[in-house]
């Protein structure tokens, strides 16, 4: 069961903190014609450096979630969809201690492979990031928009990064093929269509605060 820490337990760091990313194509689906699967990585005060490798991502719409309302978040989460297939066996707990400020309290032994190794070290207990709440839902509002810059057209073939999985592949087998559709934004949890609805978001609407869950 997920528990908010005491107000008399103390953080085993306390860090402040961006909504960091890089937005990355992770994988050339073959089918006809071949295409891209899009993932936006995670960057953050005390992640990990290596979370394309561990196949962590955000899910951009956990995060805007945790604009509206304090509670526990899964943001961090296997390209998946699901997070225990990357061994994150936690959310993370989100509160609006005021009008200006985002925390996030991150359980260390929970969280473990989405955090920096030598930060954390042997710590045990959770590490918590604090955020000005402007900057937090700006630096949310850019990621939106930058995925959706990144889903909505055709990428050329010499843009993507060595590591996308299939790129050897499709130099050698396809050399006619200069550039690639978009065909899916990772996780694609809640029912699917995970691009479709990236791309339905205005990133400039109000985002309210609600009650807590």
């Amino acid at each position: 069961m997920i528990r908010f820490p005491d107000d008399e337990t103390r953080p085993a760091l306390t860090l402040p903190s961006r909504i960091g990313r890089q937005i990355y194509y992770s994988e050339i689906i073959f089918c006809d014609p071949p295409c891209l699967i899009l993932q936006a990585i995670p960057e953050f005060a005390g992640g990990g450096d290596d979370l394309a490798e561990r196949g962590v991502v955000w899910d951009v719409f956990a995060l805007i979630e945790s604009i509206k309302q304090p509670g526990a978040h899964q943001v961090l989460t296997a390209d998946c969809g699901y997070a225990p297939d990357v061994y994150i066996e936690e959310s993370i707990l989100v509160s609006h201690p005021d009008s200006n400020t985002v925390v996030w309290d991150l359980d260390i032994a929970g969280l473990r492979p989405a955090l920096d190794k030598t930060l954390i070290g042997d710590h045990e207990g959770f590490v918590r990031l604090v955020f000005a709440r402007e900057q937090y839902e700006a630096d949310i509002r850019s990621l939106v928009r930058a995925l959706q810059q990144a889903g909505c057209g055709s990428v050329p073939v010499t843009a993507l990064d060595s590591r996308t999985h299939g790129l050897q592949h499709l130099l050698a087998n396809y050399p006619a093929c200069d550039s690639l559709p978009v065909d899916e934004l990772e996780p694609n949890v809640e029912g699917g269509m995970a691009l479709e609805r990236l791309l339905e978001l205005d990133a400039d609407e109000p985002w309210p605060r609600t009650s807590s869950k």
